[in-house]
């Protein structure tokens, strides 16, 4: 268990770190499209059993901690507190017909294959940047203009999510 914990909190510090010391000045210098958020990916791997309100608390705290270092007060933890409300019902819904096994402890390619764990991990960022961009702009008037930043943002976070979880290989 303690193997567990350590890896995790390895896992948690070094993903934050990434973000608001590489990713979030890589950002400001490629553009207002283009917004590279890799954070939610901790929310995503949590273990699958892990109850809903849990998860919920661990991303008001993740988006918190995201949010004092980006000065947005409130707008990182409202998408991470919608992601991680999503996040069962995303697992629900593209689920194996034989349902989870009891060897598939986190939403990750060693559990999941490639291609499965690639579309869950697409539709969760999908849904954690659009509720992200239309919490920064508070309004659906500028709909255009959110869909095209959550997609440009969802390409480029996405990529290195790939090459983040090709060179880790998270199994737990």
């Amino acid at each position: 268990m303690s193997n567990l914990l350590t890896a995790n909190l390895w896992r948690f510090l070094g993903i934050l770190a990434a973000q608001v010391l590489i990713f979030k000045q890589a950002s400001e210098a490629i553009g207002p499209y283009f917004n590279i958020f890799l954070y939610p990916l901790l929310l995503l791997l949590l273990p699958m059993v892990i109850p809903t309100a849990l998860a919920v608390l661990i991303g008001f705290a993740l988006g918190i901690v995201v949010d004092f270092f980006y000065a947005t007060p409130g707008v990182h933890a409202g998408a991470s507190v919608f992601s991680a409300f999503c996040r069962p019902l995303l697992l629900a819904a593209f689920e194996p017909k034989g349902g989870y096994s009891g060897k598939d402890p986190i939403t990750s390619p060693h559990h999941l294959g490639w291609q499965n764990f690639l579309l869950i991990a697409g539709v969760f960022f999908f849904l954690h940047l659009f509720w992200y961009f239309a919490m920064t702009e508070f309004t659906l008037v500028y709909f255009g203009s959110i869909l095209l930043r959550t997609v440009a943002s969802l390409l480029i976070s996405v990529l290195l999510l790939v090459i983040y979880m090709g060179l880790f290989r998270t199994k737990t």
